[in-house]
């Protein structure tokens, strides 16, 4: 998307296919779509340099050629990842050098070489961003022209990469945001103005950025926009554009990318690329950060100048690379399947135990907000209390229990409206001082992560004849994650509840209330989850806290397929026992916060500095290889222990051998036994 405030260009082109390896072709279409803020200023190139499959010098030399030809004084530039790092890089110094940028032009044009990450301030993205606040690079964010130069290449997680996984460097990770949420971010409020494909020699097979198997494609692709670039790419490469989940994300997010394409969109010819059993395989470990950067750093490898300090990341290699690489073919990509599901079901499994039983070590959650409140107009959020009226017509007709505490609820249209209380004995100045309504969702149980976003401006509440003083609305804007409801939902495939809404604040002298819409989900783990949070005064010195509700949360499938309604003398007291348990918890984190204690539950998400969890991985590749013999022979026959001083793959850093334990029963030996009892004996 065109960054704002750029002149729209006469040129009735956004995206141009060169054709030919000629730089000169490439040169003039450049050229063409280059905004009219390249005549002078500062211009930053961003490139692809992680190897084995940086972007090409040719290609990022007839950029910054065409650059400096225009005024601009240019800089390369690039930014060191953690994957970069678990793959033995340290310098973008060095990354750069090896890609053939060594600061100057075949045509003798001088430019810098950057490292990004040394220069960084505060964003200027709005407050529903995931960049909101977060230090971001100085040269990106000032440059007067800005342009991002992928490369085409096959991924494993994500099945094609160009301009849209490039940009990911063009702000430092943000732990516990995922990479496609980030990607649009960017994308939107840190675009590049120029964006160049290099597919001169596409890099196709199963994971073509790190395993490269080369085609001579002689093609590249210039666009003003990088998701066009990326949505042209996947049509060359004849896939799916949606295969890619940054790609999907954006378009999702920032609407379909609009322009007319220019050139031969002819399909090249077939390239291999990742089996989507495979990708799928690999899309559920890489929802576990640390797990996707030990697939990252142990796909390929070791690359030419890294430092590899990993005993055991060198161990693995040989195994995964052979497992990836046999990726892309229907039958070679079971053995890949059989690892990553192990691997996914392992991770999902300890998901599941921290959702249920050890909620400290679920991961937070770092989101933006998801939508825009401005697509809202001011009604929408001013007549929350009568669009709700639904809800408070129907819980006042419930019977109440001689429990003031006790549970309302029924079913209506599927969804659950319901109302819970509880009278907590502190007086209402003093709670609503220390407990802010306007906060009350994410005080509520189980909550991850979201997002709030004020608009406009508090204003006066309409009159109320209930009330002697007056009072204040304020709209708001919210995103909330919640780990699944209830949370034995998780060990079946459960999705976190992840929902935006639209709200009002309503403060008095005697209630406040906070107000929510859903207004989508973005998982769609949500029909329904609308409903009221009131504090109110109560005669006696104390106030009393009411949650009105209308829930309809999507069940797995697994348990959807069983039909629950259809029993509901076991899913009544299934479900008003999740009820308690929630509220119960809500409550209870309400009262901790009016007392100053700790209530969120989780900690922090991975912070992308952390090292590698390889030995954890190593003992679960151990496992599977003992079981299905995946890769035993050739792996014990390679570095057979203390042959002519080869590393033995076996010993961990202090040396110590690691060996899987034995199996019982008639069919322990299985089908990789064979080799290594040959190779023992040998």
């Amino acid at each position: 998307m065109r960054p704002s405030g750029v002149a729209e260009s006469p040129d009735p082109a956004d995206a141009i296919v060169v054709r030919g390896r000629g730089p000169a072709l490439l040169a003039a279409a450049v050229r063409r779509l280059l905004p009219p803020s390249t005549a002078s200023g500062r211009a930053v190139v961003l490139a692809r340099l992680s190897p084995p499959t940086p972007a090409s010098a040719s290609v990022v030399h007839v950029v910054v050629d065409a650059l400096v030809e225009a005024g601009s004084e240019v800089s390369v530039a690039g930014l060191l990842t953690s994957r970069d790092r678990d793959r033995g890089h340290r310098s973008v110094g060095a990354l750069a050098h090896a890609a053939g940028l060594t600061g100057r032009t075949e045509r003798g044009r001088p430019y810098a070489v950057v490292d990004l990450a040394e220069d960084l301030v505060p964003s200027r993205a709005p407050a529903r961003s995931v960049l909101a606040g977060l230090p971001v690079p100085r040269a990106w964010l000032t440059a007067d022209t800005r342009v991002v130069v992928g490369r085409a290449v096959t991924e494993l997680v994500d099945t094609y990469a160009g301009c849209l996984d490039t940009l990911l460097r063009a702000v430092p990770e943000v732990a516990g945001c995922e990479p496609a949420d980030l990607a649009a971010e960017v994308a939107r409020h840190l675009g590049p103005h120029l964006a160049v494909l290099d597919a001169l020699d596409a890099s196709g097979g199963a994971d073509g950025g790190r395993l490269p198997q080369v085609s001579e494609t002689d093609t590249a692709v210039v666009a003003r926009d990088p998701v066009l670039a990326d949505v042209t790419l996947a049509g060359l490469l004849g896939v799916d554009r949606s295969s890619s989940s940054l790609v999907e994300r954006a378009v999702g997010l920032l609407g379909e990318p609009s322009g007319s394409v220019e050139g031969d969109l002819q399909p090249f010819p077939p390239v291999a690329h990742a089996h989507p059993l495979a990708v799928r395989a690999a899309r559920q470990v890489a929802r576990d950060t640390r797990l996707a950067r030990v697939l990252s750093a142990a796909t390929g490898g070791p690359d030419a100048g890294s430092v590899t300090a990993d005993p055991v990341l060198a161990a693995l290699r040989p195994l995964v690379t052979e497992a990836v690489r046999a990726a892309a073919d229907p039958i070679g990509q079971a053995g890949l399947v059989a690892l990553l599901g192990l691997a996914s079901t392992l991770s999902a499994g300890g998901e599941a135990w921290a959702a249920t039983m050890d909620k400290a070590k679920v991961d937070r959650r770092v989101v933006s907000l998801g939508f825009d409140p401005a697509d809202h107009p001011d009604a929408d959020y001013d007549t929350l209390a009568a669009q709700l009226a639904a809800i408070d017509a129907v819980v006042d007709r419930l019977p109440r229990s001689e429990d003031p505490d006790a549970l309302r609820w029924c079913l209506v249209d599927g969804a659950t409206v319901f109302e819970v209380r509880r009278a907590v004995a502190v007086d209402f100045d003093a709670w609503v001082e220390r407990v802010d309504v306007a906060e009350g969702i994410s005080l509520m149980a189980d909550y991850l992560g979201g997002r709030r976003v004020l608009v406009g401006e508090a204003h006066p509440a309409e009159a109320d004849p209930t009330e002697s003083r007056g009072g204040s609305r304020q709209r708001q804007a919210e995103r909330n994650l919640y780990l699944p409801q209830p949370n034995y939902l998780a060990a079946w495939g459960g999705e976190p509840i992840d929902v935006c809404k639209i709200e009002l604040v309503e403060r008095g002298p005697d209630r406040q209330r906070l107000l929510w819409r859903t207004v989508s989900s973005p998982n769609g783990s949500a029909a329904h989850d609308d409903g009221t949070l009131a504090f109110e005064r109560t005669g006696d010195g104390a106030t009393l806290v009411t949650i009105r509700g209308r829930q309809l949360f999507t069940l797995p499938p697994v348990l959807d397929a069983v039909d629950l309604p259809s029993v509901p003398e076991v899913r009544g007291p299934l479900l008003e026992e999740a009820y308690r348990r929630f509220f119960t918890a809500t409550f209870d984190n309400l009262e901790a916060c009016f007392e100053g204690r700790e209530h969120r539950i989780g900690r922090p998400p991975p912070d992308p500095s952390e090292p590698l969890l390889t030995e954890s991985v190593r003992m679960l590749v151990d496992a599977l290889t003992s079981r299905l013999g995946v890769g035993d022979a050739r792996r014990d026959h390679a570095t057979p222990a203390g042959r002519c001083g080869a590393p033995d793959p076996a010993l961990d850093v202090h040396g110590f051998r690691h060996v899987p334990g034995p199996r019982s029963g008639p069919h322990a030996h299985g089908v990789g036994d064979t080799a290594r009892d040959e190779a023992a004996t040998s």
